[in-house]
């Protein structure tokens, strides 16, 4: 709680620096709210694509070479998610070795921060991120019609192909490629094992909210990809050279710890994917946008540079005219805020705000070591019938859970799994996964604290699951996949309400 509050302090801080470093800069020019000529980002794996990827190829070469002071250089763009607090002889940047006397401008400033509350933020901030760097790619490689391609690992239609890492980025001589991944994708072997189960998207497009998506998108495929692409699907004995730390990182490679996972060039094809899903579900019937009073709920410091150098920096009321029409579109995906589609009627916020209309709040005291583990919260039947009536807000189940050391293990989530039936996350009962990308990032400054638990909340919508509330019990399992053998998180509490 201490932590929390700390550094949700910094965060305003840096929000009033920004600012009053905004009244003093020269600012760039940024999206119109409506576009000329829109540019195609296309699947790495399209019969089209072969000038962006050289493009790519050849533009991250030329970063390679740039001094990190400038804006535009590999490092620099890198260190704008976030970078180690401490790099010893950095062989990249020279004049940064500890933080946060020696962080530049808009480093360390991805929304995976340790109070949590600006998750939100999480799609939109990297929406920001990657169309930044697309235009700094496109003036580097001097074509003007580049379009940041995108890895598209979550498709269905191609899944052998899909599901292998392009070879543009395992061609060890070129400027894509990295050493600090996990072996079996540089070699050309597809996505595998547990991992292949994280990459569905049925259950993550039945939210009917933003914030939900919003949340479990960023477990899963997001979260989960960064992790199988750091150690894959048994994280024992993965332990690389962190070319970033300059050290041996026993967590894995670059793309597993948010302070090193954007120097990694397969970063920005991962997350045009994600915002390309991101924009299939807003196209979807459960679609929604994302609203002002959402991002409002958690202050955000928007900042980027322009492929001139310029800094950019956005306010939340610029950024809902823009985030949905920003000059692009992907070659299956129109990028739009789809005509019609209502506002939310209230800001949701699934991890800033206290739930309301609780349905029930137990604190099961449960402890998940093993590969399978169920356990049972009461039902309040006299709130469940009421909330059962009504229809118009969604309902959700939040899992809180507690842990020592970041958990490398995955965890499926199953609400009144039958005993005959087989679990399966494409199946009715299936509610959502527990990822724990970041969670060591979250534990920033504990050293000093022996023992202290972090806690990581987990919010399902389980609307579609009205049968649930006319039991006495919520009977819930959870499946353990891959992790350490001593690994084990702490059920805190589960809380079922509508928002």
């Amino acid at each position: 709680m201490i932590k929390s509050i700390k550094l949700t302090g910094i965060v305003l801080i840096l929000f009033i620096c920004a600012c009053q470093n905004n009244s003093n800069s020269t600012t760039a020019t940024k999206p119109a709210v409506s576009g000329s000529t829109r540019h195609i980002r296309k699947s790495l794996y399209s019969k089209d694509v072969q000038q962006d990827a050289d493009d790519l190829k050849k533009a991250l070469a030329i970063m390679r070479k740039m001094d990190c002071d400038s804006t535009s250089s590999w490092y620099y763009q890198g260190a704008m998610h976030w970078v180690p607090d401490t790099i010893l002889k950095n062989p990249f940047c020279s004049s940064y070795t500890t933080a946060p006397k020696d962080l530049k401008e808009a480093w360390d400033n991805c929304t995976h921060t340790p109070s949590g509350a600006e998750q939100i933020h999480f799609l939109v901030w990297h929406r920001l991120y990657i169309y930044h760097f697309e235009k700094i790619i496109r003036k580097l490689s001097g074509d003007s019609s580049f379009s940041l391609p995108y890895w598209g690992y979550t498709d269905t239609t191609n899944i052998a192909q899909a599901r292998v890492m392009p070879v543009v980025f395992r061609d060890t001589t070129a400027s894509l490629y990295e050493k600090a991944r996990l072996d079996s994708i540089n070699n050309g072997y597809p996505i595998r094992g547990k991992a292949v189960t994280k990459l569905s998207l049925t259950k993550l497009f039945k939210n009917t909210t933003y914030a939900g998506f919003n949340s479990n998108m960023d477990a899963a495929p997001h979260g989960a990809m960064h992790n199988y692409i750091g150690y894959g699907n048994d994280p024992t004995g993965k332990a690389m050279f962190s070319p970033i730390k300059q050290k041996i990182d026993d967590g894995g490679g670059l793309m597993q710890d948010v302070a090193t996972a954007a120097f990694d060039p397969i970063f920005w094809v991962h997350h045009a994917n994600i915002d390309r899903v991101w924009q299939q579900w807003t196209n979807s019937p459960n679609g929604k946008k994302v609203t002002l009073d959402e991002l409002n709920s958690a202050p955000w410091v928007y900042t980027f540079f322009d492929e001139n150098g310029k800094k950019v920096v956005y306010s939340h009321e610029e950024i809902i005219k823009i985030i949905y029409n920003m000059g692009y579109d992907y070659d299956d995906t129109k990028v739009s805020e789809k005509s019609g589609l209502p506002d939310e009627s209230k800001t949701i916020n699934l991890i800033a705000q206290l739930p309301q209309h609780v349905i029930s709040s137990q604190k099961p005291n449960v402890t998940i070591t093993k590969s399978v583990t169920t356990f049972k919260v009461q039902n309040n039947l006299n709130k469940a019938l009421l909330a059962a009536k009504d229809t118009k807000k969604p309902l959700f189940m939040k899992v809180t859970v507690s842990f020592i050391k970041p958990p490398k293990g995955s965890y499926e989530v199953y609400l009144n799994l039958p005993a005959k039936v087989i679990p399966s996350v494409e199946g009715d009962y299936f509610e959502g996964f527990m990822t724990f990308f970041g969670a060591g990032h979250h534990m920033k400054g504990m050293a000093n604290m022996p023992g202290a638990r972090i806690t990581k909340s987990f919010t399902f919508e389980i609307t579609g699951r009205a049968d649930a509330l006319t039991k006495p019990e919520f009977n819930i399992e959870v499946l353990k996949f891959g992790g350490l053998p001593q690994e084990e998180i702490k059920v805190e509490s589960v809380i079922i309400f509508r928002q």
